[in-house]
C-alpha cells in the first residue's frame, strides 16, 4: 500500500526589520529587512534547500517579498504573491511602539504586543477580521495545490491568527503563541483541505534551529 497523500504548509515569518527590533507596530507600513533580517532569509534559504517545496506564496509587503525571493532563488521555485497574506492593517497604531499602544489602549493587559480581537478603532483591522481573510486564503491555496508542499511567507500577527484557528483556541489567547522573525512552522493534513481546523495537524511550531548557530558566528 502506498503512502497516504498529504498537503503540507510551511509557514515562515519574514526576516527582521528595524521596526521589529524597536518593538514597533508595522502593519501595512512597508518596512524593509534590516541586516539581521537578510541573514535570517539566507539561513531560511539554506534550510529549505534540503526540503521538497512545490510552490512559494508570499505577502505583498516588501519584508515578506524579499524573504521569499531569497528562499526561491535557492530552491528554484516560483513565487506567487497573495495580498491576503499581508499583515493586519493597523491604522493609527502603525509606527507606534508596543509600549505606546499598551499604555493608550491595553493597560489592563499584561502582555505585549496587544491586538484588538473584535472591536477595533476605525481603520484598524481586528484579529477576527484578519483571521477570516487568512483562512480564506489558506483554503484557496490548499485547494489549488492538493497533496503538495507549499511554503508561505507571512507576518507575526497573521501566524498567531492562523494557528489559533488550526489549534481550535480562542483569538483572545493569541498572546500564548510566539513566532520569531525567520521562524518556520508547519501544518499538515491527510485530508484534501488543509485549512479545515479539524483536519489540521501541527507538525512544527516556531522552529529557529536554522538560525541559532549561524547567528553566534
Amino acid at each position: 500500500m502506498g503512502q497516504p497523500l498529504m498537503t503540507k504548509l510551511y509557514l515562515v515569518r519574514h526576516g527582521e526589520t528595524t521596526w521589529n527590533d524597536a518593538r514597533r507596530f508595522q502593519g501595512h507600513t512597508d518596512v524593509p529587512l534590516n541586516v539581521r533580517g537578510w541573514r535570517q532569509a539566507q539561513r531560511l534559504a539554506e534550510r529549505f534547500a534540503g526540503e521538497t517545496i512545490d510552490v512559494i506564496y508570499t505577502s505583498d509587503l516588501r519584508r515578506a517579498l524579499d524573504t521569499a525571493h531569497i528562499i526561491a532563488q535557492r530552491a528554484s521555485k516560483p513565487i506567487l504573491v497573495e495580498p491576503r497574506l499581508r499583515e493586519a492593517c493597523l491604522g493609527e497604531l502603525q509606527g507606534k511602539t508596543y509600549a505606546e499602544v499598551h499604555e493608550r489602549w491595553f493597560r489592563n493587559i499584561e502582555t505585549t504586543p496587544c491586538y484588538f480581537v473584535d472591536d477595533a478603532p476605525h481603520g484598524v483591522e481586528s484579529l477576527r477580521q484578519l483571521q477570516a481573510r487568512l483562512m480564506e486564503a489558506a483554503r484557496d491555496i490548499a485547494a489549488r495545490h492538493r497533496d503538495e508542499r507549499i511554503l508561505i511567507v507571512t507576518h507575526g500577527a497573521c501566524l498567531r491568527a492562523m494557528f489559533c484557528a488550526w489549534l481550535g483556541i480562542e483569538l483572545s489567547a493569541y498572546w500564548k503563541l510566539c513566532f520569531d522573525s525567520g521562524s518556520v512552522s508547519a501544518v499538515q493534513t491527510l485530508r484534501r483541505n488543509v485549512s479545515a481546523e479539524s483536519a489540521a495537524l501541527i507538525a512544527l511550531l516556531n522552529d529557529t534551529s536554522h538560525l541559532r548557530t549561524r547567528e553566534k558566528e
